[in-house]
C-alpha cells in the first residue's frame, strides 16, 4: 500500500492515510492531548449543568465530584465525540471524497493522553483518463423489409380478433373458459380454493405445463379429473414439486377470428385512408425505431471501449448501493425483490452494476476534461423546446421538472449527449 505523508488538520489532528484497493482509504488518526482535554471539559461542563447531585443545585456541584459520579457517561460521550469530529477534521485535511460510512477500529488513548484510532471508508474513485480518442465502432447495417411491416400488421390484426365459440376439442391457440377446484386426498373438493369462470390462451405459458395439457383437447361442458405435478421454481413454494388432482369443468372454447386485411381495417387502427398508407405509417415507424437502436449500439460501444481503456477500481459500497437500489425500487424493472432472493440476484447483476458506475464516473469526468457540462443556458433552451413541444410555457416545463427533481436528471441528459458527440466525433465509424 501507498502511503501519503501525515498532514496537520485543525485543531491538532494528525492523519496518515493509506490507499487500499477498490477505492478504499485507510486512515490513522491522532487527536493531541490538547485537543481532548479541551472536549473533554466540554462535557464535563455540559454534564455538570445536568447533573442533579444531593446537596448541590443544578450546576453548582464540585468538578471533579460530577467527574467521579458520572466518569462513564463522560467517558463515552467523550469518545464518541472525539472519534466523530476528529475522523470529519481528517478527511478534510486529507481532501478525501467519501461515498460511504467509515468503520472505525484500534481505538486507544496514547500514554500522553492523545486519542488514536483507525477508519476505514471507500472514497469517489480519481479518474485519470489515459485514452479517449481514435476508437474503431463498426455499425451493423440493417434495412427494413416487408416481412418486418407484415409481422407488425399481423400483430394488430391479432389484437383487434373476435374470440368466436366453436364446437370442437380445444387446441393450442384457443381460449377456454373454465372452472377448477383442487382435490383433497379423498378426492373431495376445496371448496375454498375453487376458481370459477377462469379464462386462458392455451400456449400463452400462463398456466403450469401439466395444467395447460390437461385443458388441450376438451370440448365446452366436458368435465375431467387431472394431476398437475408444479415445478421446483413455482412462485408458491408450499407447491414446488408437488401433485395435486384438480377436478376442472369446461364452459367454452373459442377461436381467434382475425380481422380482414383491408382498407376498413386500416381505418379502424387509426387515421389511415387504405392499408398502403397504414403500412407506409408501420414502415416509417420501424426504421426510425432501428435508426434510435443503432445510434444506442454505437453509444454502449464506445462507452465499451473508453471503459477498456481506462480501468478504474469501483468503490464496493457504491456497487452495493447502486444494486440495492434496484432490488428495492418498486416502479423499477425488477419490481421490489423479496429479502430472501437479493444475495443471490445480486450476484448476477454485479458486473452490470459495476459496468454503469463505470460509465457513470468516466463520462462525467470527461465530461469535466473536455468542458462539455450542459450550462445553464443549455438547460433553459432544452425547457423551451420542450414547453413548444407540449404546447406549454416555458415556466410551467421548469415548474414542472422541479417539483419532480428533475432538472438535474435534464441537465445531466444533456451532457451526456454532448459527451457522446464527442466521442464520435473523435472516433472512426464504419459500416460492418
Amino acid at each position: 500500500m501507498a502511503r501519503t505523508g501525515t498532514t496537520r488538520a485543525p485543531l491538532d489532528v494528525e492523519v496518515t492515510v493509506a490507499e487500499m484497493p477498490h477505492s478504499r482509504r485507510r486512515l490513522d488518526l491522532r487527536i493531541a492531548p490538547a485537543v481532548v482535554d479541551t472536549v473533554r471539559r466540554k462535557h464535563v461542563q455540559g454534564v455538570a449543568r445536568r447533573a442533579k447531585i444531593k446537596g448541590f443545585r443544578p450546576g453548582k456541584a464540585p468538578v471533579d465530584l460530577v467527574e467521579k459520579r458520572y466518569a462513564e457517561t463522560i467517558e463515552h460521550d467523550l469518545l464518541e465525540d472525539l472519534v466523530r469530529s476528529g475522523y470529519e477534521a481528517g478527511v478534510v485535511s486529507s481532501g478525501l471524497d467519501p461515498v460511504a460510512t467509515p468503520s472505525f477500529s484500534e481505538v486507544r488513548w496514547s500514554t500522553d493522553g492523545a486519542l488514536e484510532f483507525s477508519a476505514e471508508v471507500d472514497v469517489r474513485p480519481r479518474i485519470e483518463l489515459a485514452r479517449t480518442k481514435g476508437f474503431r465502432i463498426e455499425r451493423t447495417a440493417r434495412a427494413i423489409g416487408d416481412a418486418d411491416v407484415e409481422r407488425v400488421i399481423e400483430r394488430l390484426r391479432h389484437e383487434r380478433a373476435e374470440w368466436l365459440d366453436v364446437d370442437r376439442a380445444a387446441a393450442i391457440g384457443d381460449r377456454v373458459a373454465f372452472d377448477s377446484v383442487p382435490l383433497d386426498d379423498a378426492d373431495a373438493p376445496l371448496e375454498a380454493e375453487r376458481i370459477a369462470n377462469h379464462v386462458v390462451e392455451l400456449g400463452s405459458g400462463t398456466l403450469v405445463p401439466d395444467f395447460e395439457a390437461g385443458l388441450v383437447g376438451r370440448r365446452a361442458g366436458e368435465e375431467a379429473t387431472i394431476d398437475v405435478t408444479f415445478p421446483e421454481d413455482h412462485p408458491n413454494p408450499a407447491l414446488r414439486n408437488r401433485v395435486r388432482r384438480f377436478r376442472i369443468t369446461v364452459h367454452a372454447v373459442r377461436e381467434r377470428a382475425l380481422p380482414p386485411l383491408d382498407d376498413d381495417f386500416a381505418k379502424s387502427v387509426g387515421d389511415f385512408a387504405d392499408v398502403a398508407a397504414l403500412g407506409a405509417r408501420i414502415r416509417a415507424n420501424l426504421e426510425q425505431e432501428l435508426a434510435e437502436q443503432t445510434e444506442r449500439e454505437i453509444h454502449e460501444a464506445l462507452i465499451d471501449e473508453i471503459i477498456a481503456a481506462n480501468p478504474i477500481e469501483v468503490p464496493e459500497a457504491l456497487v452495493e448501493r447502486y444494486l440495492t437500489g434496484m432490488m428495492a425500487d418498486q416502479s423499477g424493472p425488477l419490481g421490489q425483490v423479496p429479502e430472501a432472493r437479493r444475495a443471490d440476484l445480486g450476484e448476477i447483476l454485479r458486473p452490470g452494476a459495476e459496468r454503469a458506475l463505470k460509465r457513470y464516473y468516466i463520462q462525467q469526468r470527461l465530461a469535466e476534461i473536455e468542458g462539455l457540462e450542459a450550462s445553464d443556458a443549455d438547460v433553459e433552451t432544452a425547457i423551451a423546446e420542450r414547453a413548444g413541444a407540449e404546447g406549454m410555457e416555458p415556466a410551467e416545463v421548469r415548474r414542472r421538472l422541479e417539483r419532480a427533481g428533475g432538472l438535474e436528471d435534464l441537465r445531466h441528459h444533456l451532457t451526456m449527449e454532448r459527451v457522446f458527440a464527442w466521442l464520435r466525433e473523435h472516433s472512426q465509424i464504419t459500416e460492418a
